[in-house]
């Protein structure tokens, strides 16, 4: 991108965030600080130099970063790949380029979806798309919605269609059980109406939930959450040195961007690979997160 193209994505960006200060927060004390690592280590691998090391906007950076957490009652390690906020529209450079990213990527067990695929203007054929370029997941792929899929015509029978006819299964307020482990995924609770997943008394295997909105782990957090994936925020998707996130859009709460732990769950809130109100990221690259499972040494299923 040339400097003229980020200088007036910037200047759309500061606009966009103008209209967006009372739908938000503006530079969140939440959101001050890198954002934390995972519990066994976090690392980052970009695609060629490292994009803070020029003046130039980030979008078209995608960052491949590896996450390890040990989960309770899980048999045997497995990986998952989180991915969120694509803020799909149509197709063109940007969307060859992270199609390409996806496909150089090592399968995954599982490949999780929390919300945000699509907004406003979206096309089936861009969905389409970018969901053939997802890599093999042998415990299949899900998505859950975000407040985006609620607000640009993504109802959720067609949205539901138009995922299955692409190898996605869409979870709204469902759960699946898929063996080791069970999922569950909730509506948006920004724009949705999101439930709790159900008690499970005397079953020890460990529950992932997806959901959209972060600041709904504050409901989550307990005995039947061992993990929790989020996105919505874009951890800020603009953060300025010494401020942190820029802004943070209503429903994040103080749940910016990272790995966060509360009444015996953990939280992953992803940065998220598109953007909102300006095709702009700052110190914040889009990013497809790899997460390792691993079983907890010593530890014993809470009980429910």
């Amino acid at each position: 991108m040339s400097r003229r193209k980020a200088a007036r994505g910037a200047l759309r960006f500061a606009w966009g965030l103008s209209k967006g200060i009372q739908r938000g927060d503006l530079f969140p004390a939440a959101g001050r600080w890198r954002p934390p690592a995972a519990p066994g280590g976090s690392t980052e691998a970009f695609q060629g130099r490292r994009p803070w090391r020029r003046a130039r906007d980030e979008a078209g950076w995608f960052s491949e970063s590896h996450h390890q957490v040990d989960i309770p009652g899980l048999g045997a390690p497995l990986t998952l790949l989180h991915l969120t906020d694509v803020h799909l529209r149509g197709e063109g450079p940007w969307l060859d380029a992270l199609c390409a990213a996806l496909q150089a990527l090592e399968p995954a067990d599982l490949i999780v979806l929390t919300g945000d695929l699509v907004t406003r203007g979206w096309t089936p054929a861009a969905v389409g798309r970018f969901l053939g370029a997802l890599p093999p997941a042998r415990l299949g792929r899900f998505a859950v919605m975000g407040n985006w899929e609620h607000w640009s015509g993504a109802a959720p029978g067609p949205w539901r269609r138009q995922l299955d006819e692409n190898g996605v299964r869409l979870l709204i307020n469902e759960e699946v059980d898929l063996g080791a482990f069970r999922l569950f995924g909730t509506d948006d609770a920004l724009a949705g109406q999101p439930e709790l997943p159900p008690s499970r008394p005397g079953d020890p295997r460990p529950r992932v939930v997806l959901t959209h909105s972060p600041a709904f782990f504050d409901r989550l957090a307990g005995p039947d959450a061992d993990l929790a994936l989020a996105g919505h925020s874009h951890a800020g998707q603009v953060r300025l040195p010494g401020l942190g996130a820029a802004w943070v859009p209503m429903g994040t709460g103080p749940y910016v961007g990272g790995w966060y732990a509360r009444a015996g769950s953990q939280l992953y809130v992803g940065r998220g690979i598109g953007w909102s109100i300006a095709p702009l990221r700052m110190w914040c690259a889009p990013e497809l997160a790899r997460i390792g499972l691993d079983p907890a040494p010593g530890a014993q299923k809470r009980h429910r």
